[in-house]
Order: structure tokens, then sequence, then C-alpha cells
């Protein structure tokens, strides 16, 4: 018998079967032949079952392909924060200002990749803004530069992206909290610092992009969010929320922020883990964070050209 199509074709024998007497031993031939044709049905229904699984198993894992290929692309560009999740885990926990309402075939099983970066990003960034006048032109190059190389790593798919800095209704997403439920980064709620394993709280999250037509990882897959260190360090926990303390009663001051309020957030950045091996660079840390003074901005950007 040969399989085809999952079926069984019976073949005629050229001469019958002898007889087999009763007082000869073993099973008559006809009766084996049509044991090992069903034993052969058996083992190929199985396979053909096997390969359908494995089919769908393969569908429902093409999002490690997919992350993997940006993985591999985004680090190129800086940008070494890569998290895979499940649209759904993210509406779970985001407020309702900042859920992003599903788009595609696989609505809420929808495909998300959180893309952020470390220091990794400000060689290379700095590199683009001297070689390439579309960045070193633009107003905001640093935002500038997130969407010219995520749309690049990601053309040619279906795909929705989100920046961190855009704040209008239907825009916003609440990436910390993205970070937090993708297993990146642990969100202290007291100092609204997102603190990473090895990177400490030294890392910014910039885009966010939903592949509609893609499926997510599955349920079982959701990994855990890390601890938080400063809920087992109270000595760290008390720098924090000082230094946090008072970087808030100086942006809240009458008069206003001062000339070097910038620093005091950078010191709540420091409280986590003085001298910590994952810290920007000065002028990665002044140019993210002394925003308010296009003056410094200016010096930073004319010294990489």
């Amino acid at each position: 018998a040969r399989p085809r199509d999952g079926e069984f074709i019976s073949v005629r024998m050229k001469k019958p079967e002898p007889i087999v007497k009763a007082d000869e031993t073993g099973p008559p031939k006809a009766a084996v032949a049509g044991a090992v044709g069903v034993a052969v049905a058996i083992a190929w229904r199985l396979f053909i079952s096997r390969m359908r699984n494995a089919g769908g198993a393969g569908r429902n894992n093409a999002w490690k392909t997919v992350t993997a290929d940006a993985k591999e692309k985004l680090a190129a560009a800086g940008f070494d924060i890569v998290a895979p999740l499940k649209l759904r885990w993210y509406n779970e926990i985001a407020p309702d200002s900042a859920k992003i309402a599903p788009g595609g075939a696989m609505g809420e099983d929808a495909l998300v990749i959180l893309v952020g970066n470390s220091a990794a990003l400000w060689p290379v960034f700095c590199d683009a803004h001297n070689a390439r006048p579309e960045i070193g032109d633009a107003e905001n190059p640093v935002d500038t530069y997130v969407d010219i190389e995520v749309n690049r790593v990601f053309r040619g798919k279906m795909r929705r992206v989100f920046y961190a800095h855009e704040t209008k209704p239907g825009r916003l997403v609440a990436v910390q909290r993205m970070a937090h439920v993708a297993g990146v980064a642990h969100l202290d709620e007291r100092s609204h610092l997102s603190i990473h394993p090895t990177l400490g709280p030294w890392l910014a999250f910039r885009a966010v992009v939903v592949l509609d037509d893609a499926r997510g990882p599955g349920d079982r897959q959701k990994p855990r969010t890390p601890p938080n260190p400063l809920a087992f360090d109270p000595s760290a926990r008390a720098r924090v929320d000082e230094a946090f303390d008072a970087a808030l009663d100086g942006y809240e001051a009458p008069g206003g922020p001062s000339e070097g309020q910038w620093r005091l957030w950078v010191a709540v950045r420091d409280a986590v883990e003085p001298g910590h091996p994952a810290r920007y660079p000065e002028d990665q840390v002044a140019y993210h964070y002394n925003c308010l003074d296009g003056r410094e901005r200016a010096r930073i950007r004319s010294r990489l050209r």
C-alpha cells in the first residue's frame, strides 16, 4: 500500500495467497499484511498531524523571526532595546487616554515591538548628525533620526508607528508601562523611573511599532517584569526619594525652574546607583536634559560637525 493525499490504495496481488492450514504455526500472511497496513496508516496519520501542528506552531512563532530581524537592524542604528509583546498585554494596564486601538486582522493579539536605547545610541547618532543633512539640519535631530531609522527597518511591513515624544490624543503611548509589561524594565511609581536589570535607569524608549497583521507572543510566553532594585535596598530607596523631592520642589518653585533645574532631575537617576557603568556620556546627558537651554544644545551640535 502507498499513501496518496492521506489515503491508502489497495494493490491487487498477482496470485492468491496460499491457504494456511490450522496446524501451521504463525499468523496467516494476509493477516500480517493487514496488520502492517494498519500500522502504516496510523503512522502516516500521525505524521500528517505533526506536520500540521508544526505549521501552526511556525505561524504562531513567526513573531520571533520578525523580532530577531528587527533587533539586528535596529542595533546597528544604536537602538539596543527591542522588546516584543502582545497588544492586549499593554492595553490591559494602560490608562484609557493611552490605549492603542486594534487596527488589523490580529486585533488585540497583534505583535507590538517597543524600541529604545541605552548610551549605545549616542555615538551612532553623532555620526549620523555629522554625515547626513536630513539629521544634522533637522530642528529635532534625535526625533528625526528615530523616525527615519525605525521606518527603514520596518519598510515593507504593514505597521503603525507611535513615538514617545507624541502627546496628542490617539498618539499618546505610556511607553514606561509598556516596558514594564514587556519585561524590559521595572517602573518605579514613586520616582517615575524605569529601572533595567543591567542598565539601571540609563535607558530611553523611543518608538512603538504595531504590526496589526502579525500575531504576537502567546500568553505563556509573556515575560516577567524585572524586580525593582529599590525595593531591596533601603539606602538607594531613600537616596532616590530625597533626590526626587528636591527636583520636584525646584520645578514647582514660584519663579519656575531655575537654570540648573535639569541637573536635579539627572541627580534622581544618579541616585539609583551612583557611578553606574551604563550612565550616559556627559554630552548625551546635557543634550537630553538641558532642553530649556537652546544654546547648550547648539554648542553640542556644533561639535558634532
